[in-house]
């Protein structure tokens, strides 16, 4: 009997943990999953004793400040795969986490195989990651077409699995439930806000975004915004709504409802970051912000190669959600490109269309990627196993 390793420290990873756990389950019913994830994992029966909450931070100037934390997870988790002895352990995104703990498997001796789940973005800076992954993982899972040569230039079997953010059903909302239930009227546009997923990017955005609300009520005083928020950092939220009372204004609910939010939104004001994607998928005009820690900035903005930093704009080499990002993220900004869709129907329709065009293109096609990664897993496990000699 298989067994298998999964490891996911950011809510993103936690999702595309539970799908590759239920595509693995489905192409053997007989192989054994442990691992340590979030609540989707842990929804599934996969979740370990490891707390990893508090390594979820942003850029390695903030990275500094849990820098001891990191080390020690990363001596835990490595001890504790050297003890139950999976055949693979799979890494999902986090690429500052995910190497160490692959060098410390490598320096205890771990014969299993490696998997990444997510490449590193090297075609958007750092191209010398690609080396650093081929030498310490045994295979990646990529969901982007274009990943695979700045990988397999250096030995490193890649598999192009596809991004699961475009398949997901545009029947998935509810808007009218939603309006229904906070009794919201038919004719109310909705915003949809999206603070991050990160600790450091609520308080960056916070202000933001409190500023871009007061703008935005002062010219249409009846439009509603609505924030899905998942559990981990609900309380930071409250906390930015209680040093900036505009955010008051938004209603926050629990992140499984983000597709009846999607679903009613008009526009969205939203962190970079896959949720974007999601919205794209959606045709919800989106406006993206962003902030870095200014050092952090200075050094990303020298290294940084594409044009764009939202993933459905640098596929179609166009600004299709606009993005303003350190200096230019502010009230003033960022308003001012919401309020063009609310004034311009026009050229809302019009953004509206070109998204759900683009993300059509971006979704490729044979088959849902949960099942593909599943299948990409279990085909390099088997060919390990025999290179091995253990099959």
């Amino acid at each position: 009997m298989a067994s298998v390793f999964i490891l996911a420290v950011e809510n993103s990873a936690d999702h595309l943990g539970a799908g590759l756990i239920n595509g693995l389950r489905e192409q053997d019913a007989d192989i054994h999953i442990s691992g340590i994830g979030g609540a989707a994992m842990a929804a599934l029966g996969v979740s370990g004793h490891i707390d990893l909450s508090d390594l979820a931070v942003l850029g390695f100037v903030e990275a500094v400040g849990v820098y001891a934390t990191v080390l020690e997870r990363v001596k835990q988790i490595a001890a504790l795969i050297m003890t139950t002895k999976p055949d693979c352990v799979v890494l999902i995104d986090g690429w500052g986490f995910m190497i160490r703990v692959a060098k410390a498997l490598k320096k205890a001796g771990y014969q299993g195989a490696i998997i990444k789940y997510v490449a590193p973005q090297v075609w958007a800076m750092r191209e010398g990651r690609a080396k650093i992954l081929a030498k310490y993982v045994d295979a990646l899972l990529s969901l982007h077409s274009f990943d695979a040569p700045y990988f397999e230039k250096h030995g490193l079997p890649t598999y192009y699995i596809g991004n699961p953010v475009f398949e997901d059903s545009f029947e998935k909302g509810d808007a009218v439930r939603l309006r229904q239930e906070f009794d919201i009227n038919p004719d109310t546009k909705i915003i949809a806000v999206l603070f991050g997923s990160r600790l450091s990017e609520i308080q960056t955005l916070a202000k933001p975004f409190a500023d871009t609300i007061d703008m935005i009520k002062t010219a249409y005083p009846d439009v509603c915004f609505i924030s899905p928020v998942s559990d981990p950092i609900s309380t930071d939220v409250k906390a930015a709504a209680g040093q900036y009372p505009r955010l008051q204004n938004i209603i926050l609910l629990p992140e499984k409802r983000k597709w009846d939010v999607f679903a009613s939104a008009y526009a969205a004001l939203s962190c970079s970051g896959t949720v974007t994607s999601q919205l794209a998928y959606m045709g919800v005009p989106t406006v993206v912000a962003y902030r870095l820690n200014p050092l952090t900035y200075v050094v990303a903005k020298r290294l940084y190669k594409p044009d764009y930093i939202s993933i459905v704009n640098i596929a179609a080499k166009s600004a299709l959600m606009p993005e303003y990002v350190q200096a230019d993220c502010n009230g003033k900004t960022l308003s001012q490109a919401v309020l063009d869709y609310l004034d311009d129907p026009a050229k809302h329709a019009k953004a509206r269309k070109a998204l759900r065009a683009q993300t059509q293109i971006m979704k490729g096609e044979g088959g849902l990627s949960y099942s593909r990664a599943a299948k990409a897993v279990l085909s390099f496990l088997h060919r390990h196993e025999i290179t091995q000699g253990r099959a």
